[in-house]
Order: C-alpha cells, then sequence, then structure tokens
C-alpha cells in the first residue's frame, strides 16, 4: 500500500508559466532609470528617485484575460484622477516583449523587451532612437517592477 502511495506523489517542481508569473500578483514599480545616448556620450538618471510618493504606490494588475489595471494606489497625487485605469497586453509569440496598449489610446502601442520575468520580479526595457537629430539619439528606459 505505501508503494501505491508514494507513486501518486505530485509534481511540485513544475515552474509556473510566464502568464501566470505576470498575474497572479500586483506590480510596483521599484527602480527606473533613463539613459540617453548622444554623439558618443551616455547619460544615466535615476528616473525612480524623482518620482513623487504618490506615484510610488501606484501598482499595475495584469489579468489572465490579458487585461490590465493601473491603480493609483493608497495616495493619489491629483484628488481628481481616476482611481483606475485599464487597458490591454499581450505577449509577442516567444513571450519575450510585453505590448501594453494606453488605455486612453488604445490603438497606441507599446513593446517592451523582457529582461526579467520571475514570481517576485518583472523587468521591462524600452529602447527607442530618434533619427531625426544629428547624429541620432538613442533613449532606454528600464524598469523594475516588484510583485506583492
Amino acid at each position: 500500500m505505501a508503494a501505491s502511495l508514494g507513486a501518486c506523489k505530485k509534481n511540485d517542481d513544475v515552474a509556473p508559466s510566464r502568464i501566470e508569473m505576470l498575474t497572479a500578483k500586483n506590480w510596483r514599480v521599484s527602480a527606473e532609470t533613463v539613459t540617453v545616448a548622444y554623439n558618443n556620450k551616455t547619460t544615466t538618471t535615476d528616473a525612480y528617485a524623482a518620482m513623487k510618493a504618490c506615484e510610488r504606490d501606484d501598482f499595475t494588475k495584469f489579468n489572465v484575460n490579458k487585461t490590465y489595471t493601473d491603480d493609483q494606489g493608497p495616495s493619489k497625487c491629483d484628488p481628481s484622477d481616476p482611481q483606475t485605469n485599464s487597458g490591454n497586453w499581450d505577449f509577442n509569440g516567444d513571450q519575450t516583449k510585453l505590448t501594453i496598449a494606453d488605455p486612453a489610446h488604445p490603438s497606441n502601442l507599446t513593446s517592451f523587451d523582457i529582461v526579467t520575468l520571475s514570481a517576485t520580479t518583472l523587468h521591462l526595457r524600452l529602447s527607442q532612437t530618434n533619427n531625426s537629430t544629428t547624429p541620432p539619439t538613442t533613449y532606454t528606459a528600464d524598469v523594475t517592477f516588484t510583485a506583492f
């Protein structure tokens, strides 16, 4: 009898899928830098340090149905702003990019490279080059979220 019970042991070593990790918890920004590369010079700014306390308590909830909700958190910077805004999200085919639709303009899509996605950390990167400057200027935003 004991041998047959051991054969039915549940496999707890199965890693959660990327969708399961993204949708399991709320995500709050815990670090953000912006790097500007222009004319062989690179400057990185700590954008998180410049955030107000009322911005640092904001969070995002990604849902399995590929919608998300941005929540202003306990302290809103402007009391007249809505508490939440919702939009849509999606992964690309190999789940290395996260695309977010702007709630105010759903056709305005932003695709982030997923640097890290674990049960506790979501690190996204957005890099854009402005070719209208001579030489071109590249802007790179690195945003790290912590699950809670």
